[in-house]
């Protein structure tokens, strides 16, 4: 997996942006230099001063009017209502639900991964986010084998985030670039020599409470590490309370068949705040619910935390797959990274 940057070398990899009408792409980081801006969709490298400009030093990218990078108006995040074809039908460009009755803009396919552009440069600031690690003695079986490279399984539970959705590999579009969990299991596979397997349970359109609907996908057969990673499609329909009772029950249950089973735990990265179903700051109370269940055989991801720093920065629009509440490729990334890190003190003991 490519990493997000090198805290050694200063090189950013692969951060996504999009460019709206003469709005500026900005970067996570100051750049001493840009290296690259590609679209890999199209299979497209840009050239500075023909399709883009920079001042070094500066965290902003500006687009050349006449240049080849892809751009959408300024307007385009709400298409208009007389033209637009709403979600779920055919071809969708728009669904409901944006601010004072407006329409969002909307893609299942790869409308986004078309217009968004990946850029690696060089900054001289290092102060890129610390990541999450495990607690002492946490996974203690999950840990031990991945150490000693073993075979491991992995079973994942969730909704259209992990079952793949905007992610190039599932769309099937360059550069096929696969889900957070199997660029999860590659990468501790290549640290460690530990053999893997990934069985991909998750379901389009689920929460915490279909889980116990698809049982035959995730408690029956063994596996040692059962990640749940629920979330998006339940700040609209549950409290945070119940959320984590469902989440618990799930734990119960699974332990009840598998004792030996450990778990993982994810936090969401947000939806469009501009979406009713996903209203800025509507995942905070269920991320906190979650992060409470930190146990010796249960680990937290904190994805939230790491989306929310980058959020600081980057506009929405340059993290997401689908307009509202799917990663693209970028996030994917984001997600293994935050999966893998807690991982890093236990491969490097």
């Amino acid at each position: 997996m490519q990493p997000l940057w090198n805290k050694n070398d200063g090189v950013v990899y692969a951060e996504a942006g999009m460019f709206f009408g003469t709005r500026p792409v900005r970067l996570l980081y100051p750049a001493e230099k840009i290296l690259s801006v590609k679209c890999p969709v199209r299979g497209l490298e840009f050239k500075e001063g023909v399709d883009f400009t920079h001042t070094p030093g500066s965290d902003l990218i500006y687009r050349i009017e006449n240049g080849a990078i892809p751009a959408l108006a300024e307007d385009a995040i709400y298409p208009d209502k007389a033209t637009a074809k709403l979600h779920p039908g055919e071809n969708a460009n728009a669904v409901g639900g944006g601010p004072d009755g407006n329409f969002l803009l909307f893609s299942a396919k790869d409308f986004f991964a078309q217009n968004q552009v990946e850029i690696d440069y060089q900054t001289a600031e290092r102060n890129f986010p610390e990541l999450p690690q495990l607690e002492p003695g946490q996974l203690p079986s999950f840990c031990a084998r991945l150490k000693t490279g073993n075979k491991l399984s992995v079973t994942l539970i969730g909704d259209s985030i992990s079952e793949g959705y905007n992610a190039t590999k599932y769309l099937n579009v360059p550069p096929y670039n696969p889900i957070y969990i199997e660029h999860f299991a590659d990468e501790l596979s290549a640290r460690t020599g530990a053999e893997i397997t990934v069985r991909n349970a998750a379901v389009n359109g689920t929460g915490t409470e279909q889980a116990f609907t698809i049982r035959d996908r995730w408690l029956d057969e063994p596996c040692d590490l059962l990640v749940i990673a629920y979330g998006m499609n339940d700040y609209a329909r549950l409290t945070p309370e119940k959320f984590q009772e469902n989440i618990c029950r799930i734990i119960a249950e699974k332990k009840a068949v598998h004792p030996e089973t450990e778990f993982l735990l994810l936090t969401s990265m947000t939806g469009n705040p501009q979406w009713c179903h996903t209203p800025e700051g509507c995942e905070t109370p269920f991320a906190e619910k979650v992060k409470m269940l930190s146990a010796e055989n249960i680990a937290i991801a904190d994805v939230r935390a790491l989306w929310r720093k980058l959020l600081e920065r980057k506009d929405f629009y340059d993290l997401t797959g689908n307009g509202v509440n799917h990663p693209n490729d970028y996030g994917h990334r984001v997600y293994a990274t935050v999966l893998t890190a807690l991982f890093d003190s236990k491969i490097n003991q």
